[in-house]
This record gives structure tokens, C-alpha cells and sequence, in this order.
């Protein structure tokens, strides 16, 4: 795939056109740096050297990225996007390391709650569990719906939190915008080489993915 090829994808997938991807949104870090072609060209250049090594993230950390790309999106650790993801840290913002550093931390801390152990030292099953009841966990800002019958009066905005569905959804556009913008997800979604439609088929891997 093209540099631009891939930047494009991202532009798509998370700022509206892939709403075949759950959970994609324009407000993501991704979709904020998919315009900056220099940091996609560089990141996708990175991910590909033999003598690969981390910029951003440690051993430990690199570790639970990699396991979660496995349960959130299958494939997308062998379509190196765990590197790719690293890569595009490494030069974002302050505030965006530091979201992405606690949603994985949120995983960490949840796992040794449950079984004591690191999330990527867990099995299949109990990282699945982790993910599972973050993924059906509420937001820490819903949307407020007007009930028939009732003054419409949008409530005062309570103190803001995050919650574990918050780090989920954080995590999850970070694996699915680096695997669905590869090489191999891009053809999963229907590209040809030579074009990327307006919308995506919904896809269709086996069981589904996370959430």
C-alpha cells in the first residue's frame, strides 16, 4: 500500500467513512495525526526495518500492546501494527501518550485485580474477560436522549471520569486504525490496490472481534 494510500484509510476510518469499525471517531488521536502524511510515512517505514526496536513504549508495555492487538483485532500483530502504533507515539502529543499510557495501564491494573497476574501473561480466555466487561462497561460521558413525557432539559454535566469502557475504546482505535490502514487490513475491507470505497463491508472474521 501507498504512503498516501494508508493515510487515506485512517482519514476514512476514524473520521466517519469506516463506521464499519466500531467505536471509530473523529476525536481520536489517530484520525487527528492522519492528516500529517510525514509521521504516517515515517511510522509505516519503521514498523518495516529488521532491526525494529521501540520508540516509545518499554518492554513490559510493548508486551500488553501486542497481546492486546491479538483479542482486539486478530491479525493485527502480524501486520506489525503494534510497531506502527509505537511509531506514531513516539512523536504525538504529550496528552495523547498519556491517555493511551493509562488506558493500558487500566488493562494492567484489572488483570492483576482478577487473576493477579500482567494482562499479557494471562490466557486467551481471561484476557477476554478483562476486555469483555470493559467493552460492555458504560462511557464516562453518555449522550443525553430526551424522554418523551419529560422537560426538555439537558442535566447539568456531572465532574468528568473516565471509565474502563473510555480506555477500551481508546485502545481499540489505536490496533483497529493501525491494522485496518496495513496492508492486510486494507484488503479486508474490500480495497483492490488501486482504489478504497466510500463505506466498508462489515467484517467478518470468526467469533467477531472485542466489543
Amino acid at each position: 500500500m501507498t504512503t498516501v494510500g494508508r493515510r487515506q484509510v485512517l482519514q476514512g476510518l476514524l473520521a466517519g467513512v469506516g463506521a464499519a469499525i466500531p467505536g471509530a471517531t473523529a476525536a481520536h488521536p489517530l484520525a487527528q495525526g492522519a492528516p500529517r502524511p510525514a509521521a504516517v510515512q515515517a511510522a509505516a517505514a519503521k514498523a518495516k526495518v529488521a532491526d525494529w526496536k521501540p520508540e516509545f513504549l518499554d518492554a513490559h508495555q510493548l508486551a500488553t500492546v501486542q497481546a492486546l492487538c491479538e483479542r482486539i483485532v486478530p491479525g493485527a500483530l502480524a501486520a506489525r501494527s503494534d510497531r506502527f502504533i509505537d511509531a506514531l507515539l513516539a512523536v504525538d502529543t504529550r496528552d495523547n501518550k498519556q491517555r493511551f499510557l493509562s488506558a493500558l495501564g487500566a488493562m494492567e491494573g484489572e488483570a492483576r485485580r482478577r487473576f493477579g497476574q500482567p494482562f499479557k501473561s494471562l490466557s486467551e480466555a481471561q484476557q477476554g474477560e478483562i476486555l469483555s466487561a470493559a467493552a460492555t462497561d458504560k462511557p464516562g460521558r453518555e449522550d443525553w436522549v430526551w424522554t418523551p413525557g419529560t422537560i426538555m432539559k439537558q442535566p447539568e454535566p456531572g465532574p468528568p471520569k473516565t471509565t474502563p469502557r473510555d480506555h477500551f475504546d481508546n485502545l481499540k482505535q489505536w490496533i483497529a486504525g493501525a491494522y485496518y490502514s496495513s496492508e492486510a487490513g486494507a484488503k479486508e475491507l474490500g480495497a483492490t490496490g488501486q482504489m478504497f470505497f466510500a463505506s466498508f463491508p462489515d467484517c467478518d472474521h470468526e467469533g467477531g472481534h472485542s466489543g
